[in-house]
């Protein structure tokens, strides 16, 4: 555990990586025993973030790194690889005509093969996935069997909330993967981000400080506002933030709601049958979270 620990602060100090400990703590040890990962959160909790890091630290450098994005497209050739017939009328079914999927390619030189919200993958895609997460062999007929690299790994992200093109992953599928759920960060850690993502440093009227607690204050109540499904992960935070510091007055009440408003009408959803539009509920969240803050 002292040496999970010690990989833990590394991670977190190299990717520059606020909080996650446990669930860092979770992956590091799921990746030590050869496991394959599944990521659960919501939209913008750091699924992506996590599974790069993880993936570089483990790997020897970036080209280690194979994604997919998953949607009801995406069928067993754009994952494994696929001949293309122009090189297999002048070669034949040689090694030079085929072209490598993410998949093979992870397989054949070893590194993360992420797989972004998997459980929008279709069935028959699914099935392709399941010699190489359980025995690490993948066969490609009319050329050959390939054989894992040690180094082969798969971290794979699902969201829960998502319903539209969603696939039930099958048993088969979800047994090869330890789960790992990850859900909105604490306040503190979430303004820690705002502060080093969003583009502070020459702020005009308010600290940066202030800037961050507000905007983490604002999101957090979309969170918890009963007239939205689902609310705003940290991206609208930080994109408030740093559209509220171009302003040249930075401590105005209508500049406030109109950054909330741009940053955040496309990060959250409303509850089905509300009269009121998307704005006029930012609206009327923002100016209840500044008139409880110490805003002037």
């Amino acid at each position: 555990m002292v040496e999970t620990t010690r990989i833990v602060t590394e991670i977190q100090d190299k990717f520059k990586i606020i909080g996650r400990s446990e669930e860092l703590k979770q992956i590091v040890l799921a990746h030590s025993v050869g496991r394959n990962i599944l990521l659960e959160g919501n939209v913008g909790v750091g699924k992506t973030t996590l599974a790069r890091a993880i993936a570089e630290y483990y790997g020897s450098n970036n080209s280690n790194f194979y994604r997919v994005d998953c949607s009801e497209e995406l069928l067993p050739h754009n994952l494994v690889g696929y001949f293309e017939p122009p090189l297999v009328i002048a070669q034949g079914y040689t090694e030079d005509s085929y072209k490598y999927g993410p998949l093979a390619l992870a397989m054949l030189n070893g590194g993360c093969l992420f797989i972004n919200e998997i459980n929008r993958m279709p069935e028959n895609t699914q099935n392709s996935l399941l010699t190489s997460l359980d025995e690490g062999l993948l066969e490609i007929p009319k050329l050959k069997t390939i054989k894992a690299h040690k180094d082969f790994f798969v971290v794979a992200t699902q969201n829960p909330e998502a319903h539209v093109g969603v696939t039930v992953l099958g048993e088969a599928l979800v047994d090869r993967f330890i789960w790992i759920n990850l859900t909105y960060q604490q306040p503190e850690e979430e303004i820690l981000i705002i502060k080093q993502e969003a583009d502070l440093d020459h702020t005009t009227t308010f600290s940066a400080d202030k800037i961050a607690s507000l905007s983490q204050k604002i999101i957090h109540a979309t969170r918890h506002n009963t007239a939205i499904h689902r609310g705003s992960s940290i991206r609208g935070a930080i994109d408030m933030a740093t559209l509220i510091n171009q302003y040249e007055n930075n401590s105005s009440t209508s500049n406030w709601v109109e950054a909330a408003v741009m940053s955040l009408y496309n990060k959250i959803e409303l509850e089905d049958g509300l009269t009121q539009s998307k704005k006029e509920v930012i609206t009327n969240i923002t100016l209840a979270v500044l008139n409880q803050s110490d805003f002037q």
